[in-house]
């Protein structure tokens, strides 16, 4: 503790270090999870071996997802079957690699098509076979159908078409939405009776930029990031200051250009939902922080099992749906002092 030495080892000897990456969507026609290696050499610099894909890609695995009945008896989830992955260009899949440091071709990862179940928890089992090792993780379905998922104010009509009203420029005026999610009856996961623990949500302003003088319409959209919210008791629920809504329109509207005007068409709220196992992994995020205040380089939490392996394999839904922005919220938009210069004039829907 007290000596000094100027020989320090910066990095260990060469080791494969397993990096994995997935979100299961029931939505999705394809799922994709992506594994690599995460590289570490003392003999050789780490951007060429960025430049490298044999220095990312494992050449000598097999990966499988099992699944197993959600509906545990005593804590034990019963197995069904089991589902292999195939290794594909993700470049040949219509998802091309942003340029950079890092290679971009071939970019692998590895899929399956069969459609998700909520009746099952997926569980991927990654194999080594130069070493033996075994990587795991599970993750549950979240079923995104109604009467399951329910967001009242975009799946009860009558809710939607009163629709949106945040018209009030009074402190502690707000616009209000929740939801709620049942889940599988008997469903058990990790001690936890449902698969969703946390939810964000967007707005989406939609209008048309309307040219005075050729009446030409050209369709316009900004999305307000409204956060994340916990899932307590199967239910969760959004309140959104009136001042907020109007500064985001404003931000994202800004000025109209000359000739032009605003029509406003209806907005869209979309609400994802996610696991514990995602939450566990944002809240590390935040205790830890990041950039150059940031305690670690890599993320704290992970939650795969094995050897040398990190990475989070979880699940995720979505729902979303247009909802109307009421006249007496539209009239007061059309006169407020934020949105002067961006020129609202009506809308587009009667």
């Amino acid at each position: 503790m007290t000596s000094c030495s100027e020989k320090f080892e910066v990095t260990a000897p060469y080791k494969d270090v397993t990096v994995v990456y997935g979100f299961l969507d029931i939505a999705d026609t394809a799922h994709y999870i992506r594994i690599q290696k995460a590289f570490l050499d003392e003999n050789k610099s780490a951007v060429s071996m960025a430049q490298s894909s044999d220095s990312n890609f494992f050449n000598n695995i097999n990966v499988r997802v099992e699944r197993y009945r959600a509906a545990g008896v005593n804590g034990v989830h019963a197995y069904v079957d089991s589902i292999h992955l195939r290794r594909v260009d993700m470049a040949q899949e219509g998802y091309t690699k942003q340029p950079g440091t890092f290679f971009t071709s071939p970019n692998y990862a590895y899929k399956f098509t069969d459609p998700l179940d909520p009746q099952y928890i997926y569980r991927l089992k990654i194999v080594h076979f130069n070493t033996g090792n075994v990587d795991s993780a599970d993750a549950p379905v979240i079923n995104n159908i109604p009467p399951t998922l329910q967001v009242p104010i975009l799946t009860n009509s009558a809710l939607n078409i009163a629709g949106m009203s945040f018209y009030s420029v009074i402190a502690k005026r707000y616009f209000d939405f929740d939801g709620t999610y049942q889940p599988l009856v008997g469903y058990s996961y990790n001690g936890e009776s449902t698969p969703v623990r946390i939810t964000q949500s967007f707005i989406t302003f939609n209008w048309h930029d309307s040219d005075i003088n050729t009446k030409a319409h050209t369709p316009r959209s900004y999305d307000m990031d409204a956060g994340y919210q916990p899932v307590d008791k199967n239910s969760f629920s959004y309140q959104l200051s009136n001042n907020s809504l109007h500064s985001a329109m404003a931000l994202g509207m800004g000025a109209a250009p000359d000739n032009i005007v605003r029509l406003l068409d209806r907005s869209r709220i979309t609400v994802y939902l996610s696991t514990t196992d995602y939450a566990n992994y944002r809240n590390a995020l935040l205790i830890q922080g990041n950039g150059l205040t940031g305690s670690e380089i890599s993320p704290v939490y992970t939650n795969i099992k094995g050897k040398d392996v990190l990475g989070l394999f979880t699940s995720r839904a979505s729902i979303s749906g247009l909802v109307t922005i009421d006249k007496r919220t539209v009239d007061s938009l059309m006169v407020n002092p934020l949105l002067t210069s961006a020129k609202i004039r009506g809308t587009v829907y009667r």
